[in-house]
């Protein structure tokens, strides 16, 4: 997780949001390296107070202002990195609904499942 939310600062300093980020756009590699790929929905920025507002990437990553048409920044990023951590610790993602709408209803609105005790406190 530490080289993925490197690799996320170091796109948000040159003020690009990746806004796809989810498991497969993440690759290891041969020496256990991680890297972020598929910037093929990102967005450059015009200056660190830009927002941006077109709902893209993948649904169960997206972030609530995402989810309500409302302006986002490279936190939507940092969001989307919660969720992968919270499927690595669970094996499912924190917001699951049989169609769109019900989705979009649970990511605005409720709260996931606690992380299992197994965890550290920290990490929960």
């Amino acid at each position: 997780m530490i080289q993925i939310a490197t690799s996320l600062e170091f796109i948000h300093i040159r003020r690009v949001i990746h806004r796809d980020i989810k498991t497969q756009n993440l690759f290891l590699t041969g020496n256990n390296t991680v890297k972020l790929g598929d910037f093929g929905i990102s967005k450059v920025l015009e200056s660190t107070t830009q927002v941006a507002m077109t709902v893209v990437g993948t649904p169960y990553y997206m972030a609530p202002e995402a989810c309500q048409s409302a302006p986002y920044t490279t936190k939507s990023d940092i969001w989307a990195l919660g969720c992968i951590c919270y499927e690595l610790c669970t094996l499912q993602q924190p917001f699951r609904a049989d169609n769109l709408l019900g989705l979009v209803f649970k990511i605005v609105q409720e709260t996931p499942a606690p992380l299992p005790s197994t965890y550290s406190l920290e990490l929960r």
